[in-house]
């Protein structure tokens, strides 16, 4: 696939990464309110981390028991975190994105996705799922660890779909049937920002997708 450069502002496309709030205690703690941790679920928890991302670090049950301790005092109503429940929402759109045929993922992309989904099948997770308010914690964080490898091609994602629901409204058909692919998008992102830069504009260009449907029928 021929590689063009879409220029964006994907800076604030996710909130700072999990890691930023991983603190430390000297209590060296190994307890989940009245879960203990596991060593060879922690190893296999850090063996998907290493698998989504080599250079991040081997996280500890320490780090993990505090996290989840602290998620804990925040949620004894026994609701999801938000941080847990938008990386669960996400990952549903991870999902979408690999399955879709237009899109045409990516080998890297897909493999990523794969660990992601591998371990969420994991029954011998770090943290079992049935655990109230943090039972999904590890697998949010595995996910958090993904989008901000992600973050960018995501965010073209979201960009290629609005383009294509576009185009379906204007032809009536049904999203699925416009037949638009990622490659017609990236077309016509870049020739709408080749004439924008041409004409030196200020703000970004939106694409009209009305004018790749000379194909439909």
């Amino acid at each position: 696939m021929e590689t063009r450069t879409i220029k964006r502002d994907t800076a604030n496309t996710f909130p700072h990464g999990f890691f930023d709030f991983l603190q430390v205690s000297q209590g060296r703690r190994h307890k989940l309110g009245d879960y203990t941790l596991e060593p060879a679920r922690l190893e296999r928890f850090n063996v998907s981390l290493r698998t989504l991302s080599p250079e991040a670090p081997n996280l500890t049950m320490d780090q993990i028991a505090t996290a989840g301790a602290r998620a804990l005092a925040r949620h004894q109503d026994g609701s999801v975190p938000p941080f847990v429940q938008s990386r669960m929402e996400a990952l549903t759109r991870l999902q979408e994105l690999a399955a879709d045929s237009g899109w045409g993922v990516e080998p890297q992309t897909r493999g990523r996705i794969d660990v992601l989904l591998e371990y969420r099948r994991e029954h011998g997770d770090l943290i079992p799922d049935e655990l109230p308010v943090i039972g999904l914690l590890d697998d949010a964080l595995l996910v958090d660890v993904a989008l901000q490898l992600l973050h960018g091609e995501l965010a073209d994602y979201e960009d290629f779909c609005r383009f294509r629901k576009v185009a379906a409204e204007f032809a009536g058909l049904p999203v699925q049937q416009t037949g638009l692919t990622r490659r017609q998008w990236l077309d016509a992102m870049w020739q709408e920002q080749s004439r924008a830069a041409s004409a030196r504009a200020r703000e970004r260009y939106v694409p009209d997708a009305r004018a790749s449907l000379f194909h439909i029928t």
